[in-house]
């Protein structure tokens, strides 16, 4: 095949990457965590701890989805809101 057919067929498989909503693009996230300082004190603290993002697994990216739950791809453009099926239909 031919070198421009291959840019084709190579667009209509790549996802488009959005950052993830949850780290904003970061990849990790801050959590917090109560604890009691000892059973003599009745006052505690919260501890913040950094840990990797669960919803893009630490990559900061997550791919561009359709309302019918199918991935948008490149082949229908950078600004593309719809899967090639639901474009269509």
């Amino acid at each position: 095949m031919g070198c421009m057919s291959d840019k084709a067929i190579e667009a209509m498989e790549t996802p488009i990457m959005i950052p993830c909503p949850d780290c904003f693009g970061d990849g990790t996230i801050e959590v917090e965590y109560p604890r009691y300082r000892g059973p003599s004190r009745d006052v505690g603290v919260i501890d913040v701890e950094t840990e990797t993002c669960e919803t893009c697994s630490g990559d900061g990216e997550m791919n561009r989805l359709c309302d019918c739950g199918e991935v948008v791809t490149l082949g229908m453009g950078h600004n593309a809101e719809q899967c090639e099926e639901c474009a269509n239909a």
